[in-house]
C-alpha cells in the first residue's frame, strides 16, 4: 500500500499533539500540559515565555524531522484510511438487496477455495503465477460490490421512470406544438419540455444498455473466479 501524502505542517502538528503513553497515567498530551505551564508562569515572569518558545520550536522540529515519528504518523494516517474505506464498503453491502447479497457472498466463497487451493499448492515453480493471481483476485471482491450497488442503484432509478407515460406526453405535446394558433411563449415552453422529456427517455435508453454492460462485467468476474480455480484444482 502506498505511504500517504503527507506535509511538514502535518508532522508538526502530530507532533505539537503527540500524546506518549506513560506507565499508570495512560496517553498524555504532554507537549500541550507544558506550552499551557509556561503561559502560566509568562504572567510572573515574561522570561518563561521566550525560554519556552525556544524550546517548544527546537522539540516541535526535532520531532518532526525525526524519521522514526514520521514513520509512525504515516502509519496513523494509513490506518485512518483503512477505517474510512472500510466503513463505506459496509455501508454499500448494507444497501445491497438479498440477490446482490447472495451473489457478493458467493464470489467471496469462491475466492476463499481459491487462496485455500493456492496455498495447499507449495511448488515454487508457480509461485508467480500464484501471486499474480492473487493480486489480480484480491481487487475482484470490491469492484463486484462498486458494480451491484451501481446495478441496484440503476435499477431503483429505472422503476421510478414510467417509458410509456414519457412517450405519451411527447406524443401530447408534439401535437399540442403543431396547433397553428399556438401563442410564441406558450410555444417556448411546450419545446422546453418536449427537450426535457425527450432527454429523460434518452437517459433511460443509456442506463438500460449500462446495465447490460454491467451484468457482463459481473459475469466476467465470476467466470474468472471460477476458472482460475479450476486450473488449480
Amino acid at each position: 500500500m502506498a505511504k500517504p501524502v503527507l506535509s511538514f505542517l502535518d508532522y508538526l502538528s502530530e507532533a505539537f499533539g503527540a500524546r506518549p503513553n506513560i506507565s499508570g497515567l495512560g496517553k498524555i498530551p504532554v507537549n500541550k500540559l507544558a506550552v499551557a505551564g509556561t503561559v502560566i508562569l509568562g504572567f510572573a515572569n515574561p522570561g518563561f515565555w521566550f525560554a519556552g518558545a525556544a524550546l517548544e520550536l527546537g522539540y516541535l522540529y526535532m520531532l518532526s524531522t525525526n524519521t522514526s515519528f514520521q514513520k509512525y504518523v504515516q502509519g496513523l494516517h494509513m490506518t485512518v484510511v483503512e477505517q474510512d474505506k472500510a466503513g463505506k464498503i459496509n455501508q454499500m453491502i448494507m444497501s445491497l438487496d438479498k440477490e446482490s447479497t447472495e451473489r457478493l457472498n458467493q464470489l467471496n466463497k469462491n475466492l476463499s477455495e481459491v487462496n485455500q487451493l493456492m496455498d495447499l499448492d507449495s511448488g515454487s515453480t508457480v509461485e508467480f503465477v500464484k501471486e499474480s493471481k492473487q493480486r489480480t483476485l484480491s481487487q475482484s471482491p470490491v469492484l463486484f460490490l462498486k458494480l451491484l450497488v451501481t446495478k441496484n442503484l440503476t435499477n431503483q432509478s429505472l422503476q421510478r421512470t414510467n417509458e410509456e407515460e414519457l412517450n405519451a406526453q411527447i406524443r401530447d405535446l408534439t401535437a399540442q406544438s403543431e396547433k397553428p394558433d399556438l401563442s410564441e411563449a406558450l410555444a417556448r415552453s411546450v419545446r422546453g419540455t418536449l427537450e426535457i422529456l425527450e432527454k429523460r427517455l434518452d437517459n433511460l435508453k443509456r442506463a438500460r444498455e449500462n446495465l447490460q454492460l454491467i451484468e457482463m462485467e459481473l459475469n466476467r468476474i465470476e467466470n474468472q473466479a471460477q476458472l482460475v480455480r479450476e486450473e488449480i484444482a
